[in-house]
């Protein structure tokens, strides 16, 4: 059952972890009959947007002093009246209050967004702007943190709007040969017709290239860590969070699931997961952690493969010949005749991709292969060779790694894509139905009528897109995305 969007709601905005003051928000009452009983002072005497200092009462004994701020319907947030009540931090003062007025009103806790629900039903904010702020709330980078404001301030959405006028200009256009074709002749008909088309077509595939370089998931982007049973993956997990995390054992398959940790780089927070060892496995429990493995590393943003030159096994790589790596380590190289086993392993390498190996002497963290720090050698990306258990938190290796996930990431951000996945599926879509208009637009027996009808399927995408078309789920996906108190 829908939440009855009339009752007056109530949660904690700040979130719900100690600290000195926490903001209770109290909306969509029409009265201050019910929330009186519970103050020092009374309501009806105060101004908007004026803060006042008063007492919180249960029966009449002080609980809580606090900071009461009123935003008088509709100059507020979600054009409700709405009441914010800064309170002492404690989670357990707060839900003591919040229970306090739930029990003894007919005021509701809210639902997960339905404060930016209510705004967006009042229309004090748009669908794109709700999802700015989801974003902005949610972001793991600078760039998604920018990407947020930019469509919670309408920057983004003006280049949406902007591609929904041209829309409407090529569609114009089309109406205009039904309506005006003797008034304004068929040249400048034709004329019009070309000019409008290619400045939609311009706009559409625009956002389409930006759309494409959101393949990975770069609102949070996943760092994942694949190998051989026993290759070292758990032992760089740990280095890389400094941390004893993951399991560290010499039998093999002790990490059966993935396991994964928040990891800050450069303003940027990643995934980073250690995933099963991948090798041939009778157990259904192994198997179905190998195939989990399999699954994460090919959604990854930067994948590692970590490598044990003394183990090397052809039914593994064939397994993964399909999949790229960002990153290649060879690990145990404190281990008597680590170099030779390297060139081993280099010349029984059958992948794909035939890497460029320097032949040489191996320093402690020293590249294997022709590139640069931060840079790529092919689709198998860079080697090295490391000794996790003799690695400190600001050892080079460590500040490599880090370093290559960054440059990686700042590359893709240089073509400024689309990250809500909402938004990049529906240029997607846009695009699609814009080249099945296209073929249509261009065959030389076209009819206006055909025309017109074809460019429906593109106006309905872009109306999904701009918000101005909303489906259910796609509301429900984006409100239950958001705090209780949002």
């Amino acid at each position: 059952m829908s939440p009855d969007s009339s009752q007056p709601i109530i949660a904690c905005s700040s979130g719900h972890s100690r600290a000195a003051i926490s903001v209770i928000r109290i909306s969509g009452f029409d009265y201050f009959d019910e929330l009186n009983p519970f103050l020092s002072l009374d309501l009806n005497t105060i101004e908007s947007q004026k803060t006042y200092f008063c007492r919180l009462l249960d029966n009449g004994e002080v609980i809580d002093e606090i900071i009461l701020v009123w935003f008088k319907a509709p100059k507020s947030y979600n054009g409700e009246n709405i009441i914010e009540l800064s309170v002492h931090g404690n989670p357990l003062n707060v839900t003591r209050i919040i229970e306090l007025i739930t029990n003894n009103t007919h005021i509701r806790k809210a639902e997960p967004g339905e404060f930016s629900l209510r705004a967006l039903n009042n229309k004090k904010m748009t669908l794109n702007e709700v999802e700015g702020l989801d974003l902005l709330l949610n972001a793991n980078s600078v760039f998604a943190l920018k990407q947020g404001y930019s469509l919670l301030s309408g920057n983004l959405k003006e280049s949406f709007e902007e591609l929904y006028h041209k829309f409407l200009n090529h569609k114009s256009a089309i109406e205009m040969g039904f309506d005006f074709l003797d008034d304004i002749g068929e040249e400048q008909f034709n004329i019009n017709l070309k000019e409008t088309f290619i400045q939609l077509e311009d706009s559409i595939n625009k956002l389409y290239k930006r759309s494409l370089n959101a393949n990975f998931n770069l609102l949070k982007p996943e760092v994942s860590i694949a190998g051989l049973p026993n290759a070292g993956k758990s032992s760089l997990f740990n280095t890389l969070l400094n941390d004893n995390r993951s399991i560290v054992s010499d039998i093999a398959g002790t990490t059966r699931d993935y396991v994964s940790e928040e990891i800050y780089i450069k303003n940027n927070i990643y995934k980073i997961i250690d995933t099963a060892g991948i090798r041939e496995s009778n157990d259904q429990i192994e198997i179905q952690g190998i195939k989990k493995a399999v699954d994460i590393i090919e959604s990854s943003f930067f994948k590692i493969l970590v490598i044990n030159p003394f183990e090397f096994n052809a039914a593994f790589f064939s397994r993964i010949a399909q999949l790229t790596f960002d990153l290649v380590i060879f690990s145990h190289s404190d281990v008597e005749g680590f170099e030779s086993e390297v060139l081993t392993f280099i010349q029984n390498w059958n992948g794909p991709i035939e890497p460029l190996f320097y032949h040489g002497p191996i320093e402690a963290t020293s590249l294997i292969g022709s590139i640069e720090p931060g840079g790529g050698n092919g689709p198998i990306g860079p080697f090295l060779r490391a000794n996790f258990e003799n690695l400190g938190k600001n050892s080079e290796l460590i500040n490599f790694i880090g370093e290559c996930i960054n440059s990686k990431f700042l590359k893709l951000l240089d073509f400024d894509p689309i990250i809500i996945n909402r938004h990049s599926e529906s240029i997607k879509n846009i695009y699609s139905a814009f080249q099945d208009y296209s073929k249509i637009y261009n065959s030389n027996q076209s009819d206006l009528a055909i025309m017109s009808s074809e460019l429906y399927s593109t106006g309905h995408c872009i109306s999904e897109l701009i918000g101005i078309i909303s489906p259910d789920d796609v509301l429900h996906n984006i409100f239950n995305n958001f705090c209780i108190g949002k």
